[in-house]
């Protein structure tokens, strides 16, 4: 070999350096926060995401069977303010436990936190079907509180997690997920007004409810997955802290969390009232027990329609004139008196009530600068 050869070349003639095909593998695949926008992983959390929605926030949609079936029969001798502290409760959970569940799915935990949720929230429609005739408190335990926090542990880790699998195509994806709380919010109230009302009744009924849930429920947890790093699970609690300081400071965020707290003390309204208010208007019980089932079948197209444009128009652009007519339509509500203002309310409120909702999750990922920071 030539002397005056460098060193280097010598050692790079000894050990040949990978050719430059394994050099782009390579750097392929060493960014863990790249986002692979589809792949069968994905579409598979996709499906499973719907699932977890469908069980959790899609139950939350059909409550007003429970309200109707509460007020007039199980709990008559509760007032309707009572019951509706049920209610109330399951969305008030349906967020907050979304806190600690999205927490621990940050930090690796997500599986631990579906499969916790699942058999919460199995574990509480059992409960409820055991709770006795005119027991207040027994039902807002087991079907407010415990309900509540269940449904909340699964729903935002859910809708977190996609963001892991798409980012150019995020708010579709996300509100195809978030379809299933309007898909559950039809399904649901069919089948529960059948089982009250029918030759099971209002115990059995609940359990063939859980049941059913639980089953779709299993599907959802085998078919999602995680791909991006947990946080550090040394970090200091000064570090969290800090981590956590550079949320509440950021102002642009904190508006839009407080403004989606304000709109989601409301917008659930008609989704409380609407079977049991067309009932006491006169209604037939046919057409009032499908109210419900028509305002969250129309919250199908609400949820996924927003979403194919949302990217070019604008999250808040969106977002901002689908509150406001969800507004003026609760204002509304004093002048549904027959069968055409019930219809007309359970059309056009299904849709922007979907719309709002469905354009949460983008709006929370948009203003998030980290995609792991999700959840």
């Amino acid at each position: 070999m030539d002397p005056s050869t460098p060193a280097s070349s010598q050692s790079s003639e000894n050990h040949p350096p990978f050719d430059d095909g394994e050099k782009q593998e390579t750097s392929v695949v060493a960014d863990p926060l790249e986002v692979p926008d589809g792949g069968t992983a994905a579409w598979m959390t996709l499906v499973g995401a719907f699932l977890a929605v469908f069980c959790s926030s899609g139950y939350v949609n059909a409550y007003g069977v429970y309200e109707d079936f509460f007020v007039r029969e199980y709990l008559s001798e509760s007032s309707s303010f009572q019951i509706t502290w049920i209610e109330s409760v399951q969305v008030l959970f349906l967020g907050c436990s979304g806190i600690p569940g999205g927490y621990a799915m940050d930090h690796g935990y997500f599986r631990w936190v579906m499969i916790s949720g699942s058999l919460l929230l199995t574990f509480c429609l059992v409960m409820t079907s055991f709770c006795q005739e005119q027991q207040f408190w027994q039902m807002f335990l087991a079907n407010g509180l415990g309900l509540g926090i269940a449904v909340g542990m699964l729903y935002v880790p859910a809708i977190g997690v996609l963001s892991h699998h798409f980012k150019k195509r995020r708010s579709l994806m996300m509100g195809l997920a978030q379809a299933g709380s309007s898909v559950g919010g039809l399904v649901h109230p069919i089948m529960l007004n059948n089982l009250f009302h029918g030759r099971l009744g209002f115990a059995w009924g609940v359990r063939v409810s859980a049941l059913f849930n639980l089953v779709l429920l299993i599907i959802a947890n085998l078919l999602m997955t995680t791909r991006l790093p947990a946080r550090p699970k040394d970090t200091t609690f000064k570090k969290q802290l800090v981590y956590w300081k550079s949320f509440f400071t950021d102002k642009v965020y904190v508006l839009a969390t407080l403004s989606f707290f304000i709109l989601s003390s409301g917008v659930y309204f008609p989704t409380f009232f609407l079977q049991l208010d067309a009932v006491e208007n006169g209604l037939s019980e046919s057409l009032a027990f499908y109210s419900l089932t028509l305002l969250n079948g129309v919250g199908v197209l609400g949820r996924i329609m927003p979403t194919i444009i949302v990217d070019r128009v604008g999250v808040f652009n969106m977002t901002i004139p689908c509150a406001l007519a969800c507004g003026v339509l609760i204002f509304s509500w004093v002048a549904m008196k027959d069968t055409a203002g019930v219809i007309s309310m359970a059309v056009f409120y299904g849709f922007f009530a979907g719309a709002v909702v469905s354009l949460v999750a983008p709006m929370i990922a948009y203003l998030t600068p980290n995609v792991c920071d999700i959840g």
